[in-house]
């Protein structure tokens, strides 16, 4: 053979091994693997309205300091885990992943090892830097795994965040009847742990795809800020999201300013999370046929629109109907916005690119609940508030959907907007 046939047939060997590991039988092991991770994952982080009492009791803490756990809980989740996104692209993803579920497991045998307000804060620290790397790395690696049905699997995959959310919470009851609150926080956290670190033995990037420390670094990162397209979808992705903070904490108040029952408001959120579970898998099923940015596009202007008539629901039919349209809203968002990113920009250095989109949410989680109250003090009801949510959502989505457009839609898009400014 001749050294260019063989040269040939080295160069065709990483395509035919990549086209043989996409949409395979592996790719669905990651799938499973991720629901069962991000499952574990928000079950112990974003279900902390349950545990909150027990944890104030447990540490002697005021009402302040446990809201407060939880915002640099969350506020850690999202930066430090869009942080480490860019820091784990410089490696292989196996021992990623591992020390993520080692962070957890030191987080949740920690927390039985302090006793004040710092010491609290330090474990739930750990827990959410570890609990958004691995979270980081799910929602960058399965599309990668994925040609033919990349939306429906990330809609499955995504569908753990609702599960985790229906589920955890009956765990978490269970074992508060028969053990303390470090013990029960133990067995949860450290159930994640277990899950995170038997993924690590399955979870690496498939054939062809390869980030180095020669693409992933400072010169990567300043051409990634220097590209107004992803700037554009990186500000876009932060305040579409911005409705679903507001809802989280002040829904309940909405709902019975309306004149709601309190008991029907108290499980509104639930209803919006159990939708979503199933609008992750169909939401990802549509995108996959319709086109993913079209289907993500209209589910945000239904969830502006679900916004935008909520000071007005006051019927359990209207309500009902508004919470529908908000699950199908999140699970469709939750399912679609991966894949639409690396589509655009390149699965080369996923992780990272995912990482940093993932931080533009962090912004939205604190600023948005807090411009709300402060809109409404100001007017005096929330009438006002939601309608400019409505619009920044609306907003949110328009620049989501330009910078993420390829290059033969984006002309037409700039041309409207310049139409829309002038």
């Amino acid at each position: 053979m001749s050294d260019s046939e063989i040269g040939t047939a080295t160069a065709t060997e990483p395509s035919t091994a990549r086209q043989q590991a996409i949409d395979s039988a592996r790719s669905w092991l990651l799938v499973a693997l991720g629901v069962c991770m991000l499952t574990t994952i928000w079950g112990v982080i974003f279900t902390f309205t349950v545990y909150a009492g027990r944890l104030s009791t447990a540490f002697d803490l005021t009402g302040l300091q446990a809201s407060s756990v939880f915002s640099i809980t969350t506020a850690v989740f999202l930066v430090s885990g869009g942080v480490f996104g860019v820091v784990a692209a410089r490696f292989p993803l196996r021992p990623v992943v591992a020390a993520a579920g080692v962070g957890l497991a030191v987080a949740a045998a920690g927390l039985g090892a302090v006793d004040s307000y710092v010491g609290v804060i330090a474990a739930f620290a750990l827990l959410g830097t570890a609990g958004g790397t691995a979270f980081i790395v799910v929602v960058s690696l399965v599309p990668q795994w994925f040609d033919a049905h990349e939306g429906t699997a990330m809609g499955i995959t995504m569908a753990g965040n609702g599960l985790g959310v229906l589920i955890v919470p009956f765990a978490w009851l269970w074992l508060f009847d028969r053990v303390d609150f470090p013990t029960a926080f133990a067995a949860v956290a450290g159930a994640a742990a277990v899950v995170v670190i038997l993924s690590s033995l399955v979870f690496r990037r498939p054939p062809g795809h390869s980030e180095t420390t020669s693409t992933v670094g400072v010169d990567w990162l300043r051409r990634r800020l220097a590209d107004r397209s992803f700037v554009g979808a990186a500000l876009g992705y932060g305040l579409l999201w911005g409705w679903y903070y507001v809802l989280s904490s002040q829904l309940v108040d909405i709902l019975t300013g309306n004149g709601v029952d309190a008991a029907v408001a108290a499980g509104a959120f639930g209803i919006v999370g159990g939708v979503s579970i199933v609008a992750r898998v169909g939401g990802g099923f549509v995108g996959d046929r319709l086109g993913a940015r079209n289907v993500f596009a209209a589910c945000v202007a239904l969830t502006a629109a679900c916004v935008l008539v909520l000071p007005a629901v006051g019927s359990r039919p209207a309500l009902y109907a508004v919470l529908v349209g908000f699950g199908i809203g999140n699970g469709t968002l939750a399912a679609l916005w991966s894949p639409i990113v690396l589509t655009r920009f390149g699965s080369e250095n996923a992780t990272a690119t995912v990482g940093l989109l993932n931080t533009s949410t962090a912004g939205a989680a604190f600023l948005s609940p807090l411009a709300i109250s402060a809109l409404r003090g100001v007017t005096g009801g929330y009438t006002v508030p939601l309608v400019a949510l409505a619009l920044v959502t609306a907003v949110g989505v328009a620049l989501f959907h330009w910078g993420t457009a390829p290059a033969s839609e984006r002309g037409v898009l700039e041309r409207a907007f310049r139409i829309a400014s002038d």
